[in-house]
């Protein structure tokens, strides 16, 4: 199963008007789905509100200080909205990538590992949405500890954040 996607960090100018952001500056980063990709673009606040594009997703945040270090810039809400946007997908790419937020959820205690499902050759994880009890199944996309690890830096890079 492939298990790495083209991952764009913030490009620290406007994808529409190539200006770039000052330091501290608030602007839009979206996600498009490009089929078996995500796409990542920044957006200046002018353009955003000129063009609002259709995004499989998208958040508001800043330009950090060149000194400051990373800290979640995406709220735990998005992080599940990717999630449950991700749950009927087939790619590889798109298996891992919600592999690796169930993981990030279960961390936060946001999602609950019940129980492992398996229906031919895949291994299905039983998760509870804690705050409304739904159950939610994840396909184990059997990764190394080093794809992990190197998935959970992209996904981090994506959404501009450690993880």
């Amino acid at each position: 199963m492939r298990s790495e996607w083209e991952v764009q960090r913030p490009s620290e100018t406007c994808s529409v008007c190539g200006r770039s952001f000052e330091i501290n500056e608030q602007y839009y980063s979206a996600l498009f789905d490009r089929g078996l990709q995500f796409e990542r673009l920044d957006f200046c606040l002018k353009c955003w509100e000129g063009t609002k594009p259709e995004t499989f997703s998208y958040w508001q945040t800043r330009r950090p200080e060149p000194d400051e270090e990373r800290k979640l810039l995406v709220d735990d809400d998005l992080i599940l909205d990717f999630f449950l946007r991700l749950q009927k997908e087939t790619e590889p790419v798109k298996i891992n990538f919600r592999y690796i937020l169930a993981l990030i959820l279960m961390r936060k205690r946001i999602l609950k590992f019940e129980t492992t499902e398996r229906r031919d050759d895949t291994e299905y994880w039983v998760l509870r949405l804690v705050r409304d009890r739904t159950q939610h199944r994840v396909v184990n996309p059997r990764l190394t500890d080093e794809e992990v690890e190197r998935l959970s830096e992209e996904v981090g890079q994506l959404l501009n954040t450690d993880l």
